[in-house]
């Protein structure tokens, strides 16, 4: 069985997840912070407009977790997602050439801000929460922190 698996001590893990519409030309992007404890430390969900593919919105939710643990003060972060394209992009050591290529850039820039951050993929199973905040953020169409 997959499930959430804790940080190390002195760490925080930023599970990313995006939810998408192309009927509705809508995304979210959700992000819970926890502990090494499984404490809830922060968490929110985005509404974007005129994001066309699915790809871009879980590039999207990478950015705003991490901008979200900046804010909030964390030096060492790993962020988790369950988009395998988007942990690749971020942790492929050359130039993203996809779609995505100028968000991958950013997140990489926030990344240098901490003293620690790793980008790690998770099975849905595992990122079930975030993909709930995700799915509400489709229902509510607001932003919620």
């Amino acid at each position: 069985m997959i499930h959430w698996n804790p940080p190390p001590s002195n760490w925080v893990k930023v599970n990313v997840d995006a939810g998408f519409s192309a009927a509705k030309q809508l995304t979210t992007s959700g992000f819970v912070i926890r502990n090494e404890e499984g404490l809830i430390l922060g968490s929110g969900f985005r509404v974007h407009n005129l994001v066309t593919t699915a790809t871009m919105a879980e590039a999207i939710a990478a950015l705003h977790g991490l901008q979200f643990a900046s804010d909030m003060g964390f030096s060492h972060v790993i962020l988790e997602s369950d988009s395998k394209l988007t942990i690749k992009n971020l942790t492929f050591p050359g130039g993203d050439y996809s779609e995505t290529r100028s968000v991958t850039f950013d997140v990489k820039v926030w990344a240098r801000s901490f003293s620690g951050c790793r980008f790690e993929f998770t099975a849905r199973q595992g990122n079930s929460v975030t993909h709930a905040l995700a799915e509400e953020g489709m229902r509510r169409l607001e932003d919620c922190f």
